[in-house]
């Protein structure tokens, strides 16, 4: 009775855990997006390229945050937010309000893109 109730209780976890691979998946309309924020010196441009299936590149193309805090987020989040495929990435420290901007001009790209 054990084994019975041992291979019921294997075959729903699996099932569980099979249910999750074929979600429903994020699609975009391809090409590129822009949009602004406000960071802690100014407006934080950022441009984002899509496939119709992943976000594929962050840049950062105009901001006035402060050397040595700010451009520390300037320079990371970008490939963080690629690597991991969202913009609800963990902030820089010490450059929260820059990486604020950031992830909140890249969730409005996203939107955009998201939008048909």
């Amino acid at each position: 009775m054990k084994r019975v109730t041992l291979a019921i209780a294997t075959a729903l976890c699996i099932l569980a855990l099979l249910s999750g691979c074929g979600g429903s998946a994020d699609t975009y309309k391809a090409g590129t997006y822009t949009a602004a924020a406000e960071g802690y010196a100014g407006g934080v441009d950022v441009e984002v390229e899509f496939d119709q299936d992943s976000l594929l590149s962050v840049k950062i193309t105009d901001h006035n945050e402060t050397v040595g805090i700010g451009d520390r987020a300037i320079e990371e989040l970008p490939d963080k937010i690629v690597e991991e495929l969202t913009w609800e990435v963990d902030a820089v420290a010490s450059a929260t309000v820059t990486s604020d901007a950031i992830k909140a001009a890249v969730k409005d790209c996203i939107e955009q893109a998201k939008s048909k």
